[in-house]
């Protein structure tokens, strides 16, 4: 939804989740781990084309501002970060309350609610869960770099200041973007393509209006799921 807002303006990509993470991660490891690499320790060349990536990546949108969405505070992630970039280093955080985000995920994937006790287990560990790892994260980007944090309810109920506060925090000037009659998030003609996932819907989102969709959570987690993870999070929703 932010995405398909902000790619209103023409001077604006905010890219879909990127691979450009893992991009730095293979270049990175084939510097350190490949034997001909290694044969010849060329470091100054490789740390250029690393460098470079960054921006060979976002030259393809053609915009002014590209912002790169994608698992950037991993602790593996933040330390390429900090290695190869050069220009200074902010975040947009983009949050919602984990079991909102878990329950949306099982619905999405038709997981029966009797099994969402061992999804829980997955999605919600703090070093390899997809959701867990995510919400681990803010606390070391929110002490260590310039950061904007963004509440989901928050874009609901008040997208146009929201939207002003992303223009200020990357001091990008501000744009009059349409609130209702959407596009559903696209680049260039390319969208998702969920089919790879199987007969999922994960990324079409509602056009005619900003407004969350509402439904229980009770209908989608086990008691037991809800009990353990109520607190978590919590800390960022006040």
């Amino acid at each position: 939804m932010l995405g398909s807002i902000l790619n209103q303006n023409p001077n604006i990509t905010f890219t879909a989740n990127s691979p450009l993470t893992e991009i730095i991660h293979q270049l990175h490891l084939i510097k350190t781990t490949d034997k001909t690499a290694l044969n010849f320790p060329d470091t100054v060349a490789f740390d250029n084309l690393i460098t470079k990536s960054f921006y060979s990546y976002s030259e393809t949108y053609k915009t002014p501002y590209v912002i790169n969405r994608s698992n950037w505070g991993a602790a593996g992630n933040l330390n390429l970060l900090e290695k190869y970039f050069d220009k200074e280093i902010k975040f947009l955080i983009l949050y919602r309350n984990p079991l909102e985000c878990l329950a949306s995920i099982l619905k999405a994937h038709k997981i029966k609610k009797e099994d969402s006790y061992k999804e829980a287990e997955y999605y919600m560990d703090i070093e390899k869960g997809p959701l867990g790892n995510a919400v681990n994260q803010i606390k070391i980007i929110k002490n260590n770099y310039k950061n904007l944090f963004i509440n989901y309810d928050q874009i609901v109920k008040s997208p146009k200041e929201t939207i002003d506060k992303i223009y200020k925090f990357f001091s990008i000037p501000k744009y009059n973007h349409t609130y209702k009659n959407l596009n559903q998030f696209e680049i260039q003609g390319t969208q998702y393509d969920d089919s790879i996932f199987g007969n999922i819907n994960l990324h079409t989102i509602r056009t005619d209006r900003i407004l969350k969709e509402e439904y229980k959570i009770e209908d989608f987690l086990l008691s037991s799921v809800i009990e353990k993870y109520k607190h978590f999070g919590k800390e960022y929703e006040s």
